[in-house]
């Protein structure tokens, strides 16, 4: 069965008290056996207040990951680097996770699945005790195709 992958990021929001100007990288990489394809989202400064969950700053565009033959699943690898940007020390907070999509099922097209990422950033340095989490949530669509 051929297969299409594409990654779609959804929203992003962030909860504490360390500031309000973000930046972050996405990584992903696809296995399907080994490496099958990979793709970087690097969304520049701007801003993200405590508590707001909005749209990907600069609305970036759906990623086709991977497209070709698939069996039974695809194991997606998420690396994120969030960043409140400081003036003279940027706060930096990194996660990583695993994400296994199944083919779709028979009578299916297609399959749909949001996941949300997250990593808790500190102020740097730590004299005070100034947190947050940063999430990301992404959609990710596995379609059959001819």
């Amino acid at each position: 069965m051929s297969c299409k992958l594409t990654m779609m990021l959804v929203s992003e929001s962030q909860e504490g008290n360390i500031g309000d100007d973000w930046r972050y990288l996405l990584e992903a990489k696809v296995f399907h056996g080994a490496l099958a394809g990979e793709a970087t989202v690097d969304v520049a400064k701007h801003t993200l207040k405590s508590g707001d969950v909005i749209l990907p700053h600069g609305s970036p565009d759906p990623i086709v990951l991977f497209e070709g033959e698939c069996q039974d699943e695809l194991l997606i690898r998420l690396n994120l680097t969030a960043i409140e940007v400081d003036t003279f020390i940027d706060d930096v907070g990194k996660a990583s996770k695993d994400v296994r999509l199944e083919m779709p099922g028979p009578g299916s097209t297609h399959l749909v699945r949001e996941v949300d990422i997250d990593t808790g950033v500190r102020e740097s340095p730590g004299i005070r005790n100034l947190n947050a989490i940063f999430t990301l949530r992404l959609r990710f669509v596995v379609e059959k195709t001819a």
